[in-house]
């Protein structure tokens, strides 16, 4: 009977000896359970954040269609007025910005490009070499004019705003907590002369 004893108290020491410890048990799920969590946010605010990606990329659309008539308005421009000329400058200026530099430039030369487009073109219309051009007198009455107008809309930005603005006030909620532990930024806003 003692040796069953003894074989039992093994067997209870073995068994107390394999199982884990109530307080690292509580903690190893707790980790778990922020691990999820944290995972779980990270993946539905990336969701959410292609809405927002979405918006931007109808603005860089916009952009682009500026970038073309900036470059058309100076192609005609360039058979008539010399390249020192200031408004041709100030519309090549516009351009270089919109197509190299960081996104609140890009956004201010956006717009100083509608205003320098506007001069240039009533400058090119008053020229006599342009008048004497039926084509190109087209261009500048007519086509050009019409472009820098389909251009000058600023629907895209508003919508674009408006979607990183409802995506940064989610991102202040406890789920937007745990997206922004684990990388997840705020969406910059457009504005002219600096971006958030």
């Amino acid at each position: 009977m003692s040796e069953n004893n003894a074989a039992n108290e093994e067997k209870t020491f073995v068994k107390e000896k394999k199982s884990l410890d109530p307080r690292i048990a509580l903690a190893i799920m707790i980790v778990m359970i922020c691990c999820a969590l944290c995972i779980g946010a990270n993946k539905a605010w990336k969701k959410n954040r292609v809405s927002v990606d979405a918006a931007y990329i109808a603005w860089e659309d916009n952009i682009q269609q500026r970038v073309e008539t900036a470059y058309n308005l100076l192609t005609v421009a360039g058979r008539y007025l010399p390249a020192t000329d200031a408004q041709v400058a100030s519309v090549r200026n516009d351009l270089k910005t919109m197509e190299s530099a960081d996104t609140a430039d890009r956004v201010s030369a956006g717009e100083t490009f509608l205003t320098d487009a506007q001069s240039l073109l009533a400058s090119l219309a008053a020229n006599q070499a342009v008048q004497s051009d039926s084509r190109d007198t087209m261009y500048v009455t007519l086509m050009l004019p019409q472009a820098v107008e389909q251009c000058s809309n600023n629907a895209a930005m508003t919508a674009y705003n408006a979607a990183a603005q409802s995506y940064n006030d989610g991102l202040r909620s406890f789920s937007g907590l745990l997206a922004r532990l684990t990388g997840i930024d705020y969406a910059p806003t457009l504005t002219v002369g600096a971006a958030e």
